[in-house]
Formats: structure tokens, sequence, C-alpha cells
């Protein structure tokens, strides 16, 4: 096959940067299918920084030859990746470059063969898939590749089948899942990828698309239905939980040489489900649920050393979250010294004067992503050495949580990321670091505060990890905000501009004064086994409208201490905790 015929790399740069074009283009299209009517949605924005960052690594590279390129294209999304969007994107661009980075050029059929390792890699990397995401939307796209060059299809013709199919799934995707269709939306990372395949068809065949000529693509999908408000997440299921049939969550590294991850997961599909094996030759990552954990270590011992290794029983997890709910913050406030005024607690968390890593932080560290000066306060009077800053519509990337774990001399440290689209950056971090670090699965500011209330640094990280783990069943998050446009839930009517009580990611009160909007919330989230509300006022909240805050909740929450603080944070107008 003539040269002209095949992938190189000076077509694959051409092909990803015109992606790049085509999403940034499109951004704020993505960014509008969001679940829920708040002005939260960015997947948009993360996949393009995470495609940004690819090209700018693909750019450094002077050579021509395919496979020097590609493993830029994965470098660079793997450092760039933000938010679960980025995260599955970078996946799918390192099971790519795995299959092509011995290569000076690929065939249309080689090429076709990569896009399905990506898709491979990339449901290796989701601890539980969903179907009508990104995944899907990628899978079944890279499937139509490769009928299509089995066919003979030349590389326009293999990417424009990979395209026709994405966008056919894509429109199915309501189909699939629940949230997608009751918000009458498709999926947004599925979206941002086709935007994605389509621009990488211009660049390859030539074609330039003037912004604005291009075909709409049938995002929002008229009228959403009523139901249950749930948010959908970017390939990772959250269903109501269902009977847990094996009990033991087992989490570890295997360290060695020559390690054959194939080998390793076959050895440990009989002994349970949800099973994640991912890693290069020298470092191998594992993730089962078992009733047989012993097994499990047994087996994974026969291959190397075991780092990491971490045993937790599911069954006790759930029944702690039904059914614990003791205070903790409460303990941090009286240690803190803060007085109660008038119109409720004022800030009781101070900043040092000098905020940066501890002089405990040479044994052990902690990184926490926060935004907004209160809440960053509060984050570094609790015992955080570094915060990156960053949370909803600002993930941070990977690279970003990676230089915050470097910057502590510390080679143990504990991670929290405070979002649950920040989750899988951080998962990804450990991979990209020689020191030990502990992924807190914190999905809200009230959940990292939580933890950190239980931070003990004469601990090791393992038992902190362990213990703010435990934490977070103790806790209900909710936060108020603003809808971006007209909708309905639960058969509550939402009109644009109205404000939204969300708890624990579920809109429960709706209407046009946010502090009645505030009140109704936490008399959803307080009940006669919680104890204490705080609130974090955000940066649009004045002081007046603050010093009321105590008064119109404690009719709610009778019995319960109330706590107002300042958090300074954007996009939420108030974040709540009721413990």
């Amino acid at each position: 096959m003539t040269e002209d015929k095949l992938l190189t790399g000076a077509r694959l740069k051409d092909m990803v940067k015109a992606g790049y074009r085509c999403l940034t283009d499109n951004k704020e299209a993505v960014n509008t299918l969001n679940v829920f009517p708040v002005p939260d949605g960015d997947t948009g924005t993360n996949m393009c920084l995470t495609v940004a960052a690819a090209v700018r690594e693909m750019d450094k590279v002077t050579s021509s030859g395919l496979g020097e390129v590609v493993k830029a294209l994965a470098l660079g999304s793997l450092m760039g990746a933000r938010g679960n969007s980025g995260v599955i994107l970078s996946q799918l661009f390192r099971g790519l470059s795995r299959s092509l980075q011995d290569r000076r050029t690929a065939s249309p059929l080689q090429f076709a063969w990569a896009m399905q390792e990506g898709v491979e890699t990339a449901y290796k990397a989701v601890m539980k898939p969903a179907e009508g995401t990104i995944l899907t939307v990628a899978r079944e796209a890279a499937r139509a590749s490769l009928a299509a060059a089995k066919k003979g299809a030349d590389l326009e013709g293999v990417l424009s089948a990979a395209l026709e199919r994405g966008r056919e799934v894509l429109d199915k995707t309501p189909e699939m899942l629940a949230v997608l269709k009751q918000a009458g939306v498709v999926d947004a990372g599925g979206a941002g990828l086709v935007f994605l395949l389509e621009g990488a068809v211009q660049g390859l065949s030539g074609a330039l698309v003037v912004p604005g000529e291009r075909e709409e693509a049938p995002l929002l999908r008229g009228e959403p239905e009523a139901g249950p408000a749930v948010q959908a997440g970017d390939g990772a299921a959250e269903p109501s939980e269902p009977d847990i049939v094996f009990a033991y969550d087992t989490q570890l590294l295997v360290r060695g040489a020559g390690l054959e991850v194939d080998r390793i997961r076959s050895q440990l599909e009989p002994l349970g489900d949800s099973l994640l094996v991912v890693g290069e030759r020298t470092l191998v990552k594992v993730h089962v649920h078992t009733n047989e954990p012993d097994r499990v270590l047994a087996v994974c011992l026969a291959h190397g050393d075991l780092l990491e290794a971490s045993v937790e029983n599911m069954r006790e997890q759930r029944d702690a979250r039904r059914h614990s709910r003791v205070a903790v913050a409460g303990a941090a406030g009286a240690a803190s010294g803060g007085a109660a005024s008038e119109e409720g607690r004022t800030s009781q968390f101070v900043a040092p004067a000098d905020p940066g890593p501890s002089a405990d932080s040479a044994r052990l560290g902690v990184v926490v992503v926060s935004t907004g000066d209160g809440l960053e306060a509060v984050f570094r009077n609790l015992g955080a050495d570094i915060i990156v800053s960053g949370g909803q519509t600002m993930n941070p990337s990977t690279e970003d949580l990676l230089a915050g774990v470097e910057s502590l001399p510390a080679e143990e440290v504990l991670l929290l990321p405070n979002n649950g689209n920040i989750l899988m950056a951080a998962e990804q971090t450990r991979e990209l670091t020689s020191k030990t670090v502990h992924v807190v699965p914190t999905r809200s500011i009230p959940q990292g505060i939580a933890a950190m209330v239980s931070f003990n640094r004469s601990l090791d990280g393992a038992e902190n990890a362990v213990k703010m783990k435990r934490a977070l069943a103790r806790v209900k998050s909710g936060e108020v905000t603003y809808a971006v446009r007209d909708s309905k839930y639960n058969d509550i009517e939402i009109h644009e501009g109205d404000f939204i009580g969300l708890l624990d990611r579920d809109i429960v009160t709706v209407g046009s004064d946010p502090l009645t909007v505030l009140a109704g919330l936490v008399g959803r989230m307080a009940d006669a086994e919680t104890e204490i509300v705080t609130v974090f006022y955000g940066a649009e909240v004045t002081e007046e409208e603050a010093a009321q805050i105590e008064s119109r909740l404690s009719a709610k929450a009778p019995g319960h201490e109330i706590e107002v603080h300042r958090g300074g944070q954007p996009v939420y107008r108030y974040l709540v905790s009721v413990e």
C-alpha cells in the first residue's frame, strides 16, 4: 500500500487538530447537555482542555513517524485530562497509542484495530461502565470503523463509518440512560466525541467547514420527562444500591518485572465481579469485588510484590450509609475556638499566615481540591498542605493534581478531589508518581471537610484513608444554585432563573427566593438522627443575606446546631452539610 493511503504522523496531527477545532466550535453546546438545568455543565470544556494538552504535546514532535506522534497524543491527553470525560478520552488515546506506537505508518485496518484497543482500554478504566455514555458511542464507532476497514475502506472511509455510527448511537443514548431521557438531552461526553470525530474526518479529507454552517446535531431532544432526578456520570453508573453478592472490595498494586496483565486478569476472573486489571509490565493495578480476598492476594503475590492492598467489607459500608449519622464537624469547630454571633457562627477556620506545606508534611502530605477563599481557609486549618484550585466547572487536570502531589516532600500523600467529576483524574495521578497516593473518594466539599475533620497526622496514610472513607457516610451534601433553562423534574416545574436546591445531586426544592429554597433544602436534609447544619455561602451572597441564614433555618432544623461560614465559592450560592 502506498504511503498516501497510510496513516502517518503528519496525518494524525491534522486529524486531531481539526477534531479539536470542531470540538471547540461546539464546546458550549456540549456544556449545555447537563441532566440538571444548573450552570455546572463542563463536559465540553473538559474535553477541549484535554485535547488541547494533547495537541501541545504532539507539536513538540519533529519526527514524521506515527509512533512518536501517537505517544505524544497519549502523554499529552493523560497529563491534561480534566473531568471524567477527559480521563476517558485520554484512555481512548492511550489504547490507540499502545497499538500504534511501534509503527512509522498504519494501514486503515491497523488504525481501526487501534481504535478498538482504545475502547478496550477506556472500558477497563471505568469500574462500572454504563450504557448510554461516551463509552457506548466510542465502542460502536470503533466497531463500525473495523467493519469498514475489513471491507477495504480507506482511512477516510474508516473514520466516516465511525462518525456515522457514532451519530446514530448518540441519538439513541436517551433510550439507554433514563436520566438523559428525563432531561431531554443526549449524553454530553458522547456528543463531544462525535464532534471530535467530525473534525477528524474533515482534517483527513482537507475539507474546511466554517463554524455555523455545520448541520446541527440533535443535542436537545424536546421536552424533558418527569421522573427521579439523578445525575448521569461520564461512563460510570450510579444506580440505587443492589443486593451485594460479593462482599469484599479488594484493591492493590502489583509490582514486578514482566507482569502479564491478561494472565493476571484471567486468573482473577473466577473469583468475583467488577474486575479491573490495568497497567504495564512493571506495575499493575487490581480491583475486584470478591468473597475470597485471600485468594485474590495469593494470586497477585505469585506475580510480584503487593503494594497498597486494601480489603473493605461493602455490606458494612452499605449499612453505615443507611444508619450512621454521627456528628463530627462540631468537634472541629470547638477546637478552632470560634465564637457564635447573633447571625450564626462566624468563620472559625483561619488560614495560616504562611499557607504552605506544614512542618509535619515531610512524612504524610494532604492535597485537596477547592475554590473560594473561605473554603480554602477551612481546609488549611484542618490540615491540608496543598490546595489545588478547582471544582465544578473548573476541574483541575491530572497534571495539576500531580504537581500538587509532587510539590510535597512527603512520600505518602492523601488526595481529596471533593468532586465526583475529578475522581478519575485523581485516580490517574496514582499511576504517574513514585509516591504512595491514597485517593479519598470525596464527591463534594461537605464530604471533603468531614474527611479532614477525621484526619490524624500521627497515623499513616492508609489508616487515615480508612478513617476518612468512614466519615463520608456521616454527611449529607446539599447545594443551592440557579436554573439556566426551563425544565421539569419529579413533577416540579423549573423556570430559567429559579433557585434550585439539590440533595446529594437530586433536585428537591425550587423557588424564586434563595433563602426560602435553602430552608426547604435543609428541611429535607435534617432529621432526628442529625445534629449539625453547616452552610457555606458563596461569593455572590451579600452580608445582609448571610445574616438571615441562621434565623431562616432554625425552624426547619429544630434542635440542630447551625453554623454559617463564608465559603466564597462560585457557581453554588450555598453549600450545605448536615451531620
